[in-house]
């Protein structure tokens, strides 16, 4: 009876550990794949949340920066490795909508291949003058460059990028002739701008573009939104001047499709719990974006909204990947 009192305990010993094992997600570190390169914005949202992150889930979380071709590179990077929440991509309105839409073969499908976990953010993006601009507004700015067709220039993160799209579709819709200038992510666009290598630059803020705005050597003219936003008071809105101009970018946490669904949902809870954190909702608001998560379908949504917005402008223009 010992020894089957044994067996039996053995047996049951074996199941639990093995039932922990099944269930121990995560039990090693989780890479977060952030698709450009270092001191954007979206980066800077990635190692806001590797703490709180490492914190809920008890492991470590490496962020990764795999820059290149819109965030396709990064995405691809995820797709290549196994559908086990190993793996994560912080994707946003780029390569999690408009990416697929300007290469051919298309490198994949962000509604197939990926599954959302949560929305992360939302932000207003701002429209900044070079400081050597002699404009102080946009509605000076648009005068400015209407009498000089061809000769001013933008700067973006890259080729189909959405501050790329936003601006394309803010310049067709001011009636403006403008040299598109594409550099590697964010933080060279806005080097560019206080060089006056470029006069302007739309794209999602920083604390660091708020700062020089300050001193001069940048002027941030316009915001996205509806309505003035509460992160740049005194900036009027970009349709003031240009008609029906409104738009947002998002952020939003996504793993391979096929990941399984306890997994998606332990890192739903995650996420939603870290930007729960008042540190993690002043830190964002420091970078002109509201935390906020979701449910996978909102992002899904989300997706589907700027595939529609943005093939126009694609179509329409002829924009390709390089």
């Amino acid at each position: 009876m010992l020894r089957m009192l044994r067996a039996t305990a053995i047996a049951v010993g074996t199941l639990f550990v093995g039932g922990q094992a099944l269930a121990a997600y995560p039990d090693r570190p989780i890479t977060l794949v952030v698709p450009y390169n270092a001191g954007g914005p979206t980066d800077a949202m990635a190692r806001i949340l590797q703490g709180p992150l490492q914190k809920e889930l008890g492991v470590t979380i490496v962020v990764e920066n795999v820059a290149g071709a819109g965030g396709a590179i990064g995405a691809q990077r995820v797709l290549r490795a196994p559908a086990d929440g190993y793996t994560l991509f912080l994707g946003n309105n780029g390569p999690s909508a408009v990416t697929p839409l300007l290469q051919e073969p298309t490198p994949f499908d962000p509604l197939q291949d990926f599954t959302p976990v949560s929305l992360i953010s939302r932000a207003t993006m701002i429209l900044a003058l070079s400081g050597q601009t002699p404009a102080k507004t946009l509605a000076e700015f648009v005068a400015y460059a209407k009498t000089r067709p061809g000769q001013l220039n933008y700067a973006s993160a890259g080729i189909g990028s959405l501050g790329h799209l936003a601006s394309t579709l803010m310049i067709q819709q001011a009636g403006l002739d403008m040299v598109h200038i594409p550099y590697k992510g964010q933080a060279p666009t806005v080097t560019a701008l206080m060089a006056g290598e470029v006069d302007f630059l739309l794209t999602t803020p920083t604390d660091a573009m708020r700062a020089q705005d300050k001193d001069g050597r940048i002027r941030i003219v316009g915001v996205t939104s509806a309505q003035e936003s509460p992160f740049d008071p005194g900036v009027a809105p970009i349709a003031e001047t240009v008609e029906d101009f409104v738009l947002y970018s998002w952020f939003a946490l996504l793993v391979r499709n096929g990941t399984p669904a306890d997994i998606v949902e332990t890192l739903h809870g995650a996420v939603t719990r870290a930007l729960e954190d008042p540190a993690v909702k002043e830190r964002f608001a420091g970078l002109g974006v509201v935390a906020e998560s979701s449910d996978g379908q909102t992002v899904a949504s989300l997706i589907r909204q700027d595939v529609d917005r943005w093939s126009q402008v694609i179509r329409e223009h002829g924009i390709t990947a390089q």
